[in-house]
């Protein structure tokens, strides 16, 4: 317990910069968010990896944790960074993605017949621990005539999106869906100002900064 305090004593010296961290300790984040470097930490649970930086997969504060395993080998192994949930909330056990789910997703590619995200999240599980690859067709984007469809007008990378599973896909990817009123982008950052937009409707967002509007599928708020 003592070699323990101790350890995170040096945590807390080491400083965020040092630990290659892009956040504080402590600091509320999203899914989707970028909060460390990988090549000082490693992800632990809410978090995912991906290229050369760790992720947040769920909404919570950012904590960095002696890694216990090996503990007694000569190379001690990086620190683990990880996502403690509010509200005094758990992590589910299972990870098993089931169509029909509704998931919460970071875009990645648009390109112009889909998109490519990464899943997160999933409803009834929670964040999820493993990283797994998703896909947005252009004609599962909306409900009504496919060929009005554009992706880059639906949808643009690091965009946060809640869809519905509707395959297994393949082993690289399940397909997802946004042909729903409540399913879409609730997430995205304004291009000139940096800040997080608002929906103004089904297919426009507004910054609140500037006031200009990008297009989007928007997800409808829950209190329209």
């Amino acid at each position: 317990w003592y070699q323990y305090i101790l350890v995170l004593l040096q945590l807390f010296e080491m400083g965020a910069e040092e630990l290659g961290l892009r956040t504080s300790l402590g600091t509320k984040v999203a899914p989707g968010d970028k909060i460390a470097s990988a090549d000082r930490l490693q992800p632990g649970v809410g978090c995912y990896r991906r290229g050369n930086y760790i992720y947040a997969s769920a909404v919570g504060a950012v904590t960095v944790e002696n890694n216990k395993n090996n503990e007694e080998e000569e190379e001690k192994p990086p620190p683990v960074i990880s996502i403690t949930l509010e509200k005094g909330r758990i992590y589910a056990s299972s990870q098993t993605l089931s169509i029909g789910s509704r998931v919460l997703c970071k875009v990645g590619r648009i390109m112009n017949q889909q998109a490519t995200v990464d899943i997160i999240a999933a409803e009834e599980i929670g964040a999820l621990r493993e990283h797994h690859g998703g896909l947005i067709k252009k004609e599962d984007v909306r409900l009504g005539a496919t060929e009005e469809v554009k992706m880059h007008e639906s949808f643009r990378p690091g965009d946060v999106v809640l869809a519905r599973i509707i395959s297994l896909g393949d082993s690289r990817r399940f397909f997802l869906s946004t042909a729903a009123n409540e399913l879409g982008v609730i997430r995205a950052i304004c291009a000139s100002s940096g800040c997080v937009m608002q929906p103004v409707s089904w297919k426009e967002m507004e910054c609140p900064e500037t006031k200009v509007r990008e297009r989007r599928k928007c997800a409808k708020p829950k209190d329209s």
